[in-house]
């Protein structure tokens, strides 16, 4: 092993054990209430954003992991808000309409936003399948609507929307749905946090380590 591969294992255990510890610190003894997978995710997203804030702020609801496992491994579609989104997640049967023509007809047509058209033309892709969003709070706020009123039932959802309009909202909607979703309290969330999270899960389907 050359000098090289081994100072970069040694800067990633390194790493890994500074996150752990800095969500050790975060959660104190709430750490017990946490599955090992649901660990796994967590230390991934605050190694990806060196932020030990999100050990607090990502909430699992409906047994998540699993159900996003389950869905991986019987290659069910994965439905995103963004191509940036898109380009993150390491997967092929993936699927982003907002730039899609029929996107931009649907969205005139009934005077909604693009990330709401796009994902009511996917629903079909939607149902028994996962969505991850990490932009936009309209897109959220769609899915859960066709969740309520259309009956659909998405295998998991990941919404961690960013920012200061309609995000924390779009987030709430989310958790009070009958749907098995891991989402991020408040504004904080975006793309980075949504590829992470879906990796994290991709890798468990793989039983790779995360």
């Amino acid at each position: 092993m050359g000098a090289t591969t081994k100072d970069g294992l040694d800067i990633a255990n390194k790493s890994r054990d500074i996150v752990k510890d800095k969500i050790k610190k975060i959660l104190g003894n709430k750490i017990s209430d946490y599955s090992e997978r649901e660990m796994g995710i967590i230390e991934r997203v605050v190694h990806a954003t060196a932020d030990e804030e999100y050990a607090k702020l990502l909430i699992f609801k409906n047994n998540p992991i699993d159900k996003g496992i389950e869905g991986i491994k019987n290659r069910c579609p994965i439905v995103v808000d963004i191509n940036m989104v898109k380009s993150g997640i390491r997967y092929d049967n993936i699927y982003c309409l907002i730039d899609d023509e029929k996107t931009y007809k649907l969205s005139k047509k009934e005077g909604i936003t693009r990330a709401m058209a796009s994902m009511r033309l996917a629903e079909d892709y939607i149902d028994n399948g996962i969505v991850v969003i990490g932009n936009a709070p309209t897109s959220l706020i769609e899915v859960v609507r066709m969740i309520n009123e259309n009956g659909i039932k998405p295998k998991l959802v990941i919404g961690v929307p960013v920012g200061f309009v309609k995000a924390s909202e779009s987030k709430e909607l989310l958790r009070n749905a009958d749907v098995p979703s891991i989402s991020t309290v408040g504004p904080k969330g975006g793309t980075p946090i949504a590829v992470s999270i879906c990796n994290g899960i991709i890798s468990f389907s793989k039983d790779e380590r995360v």
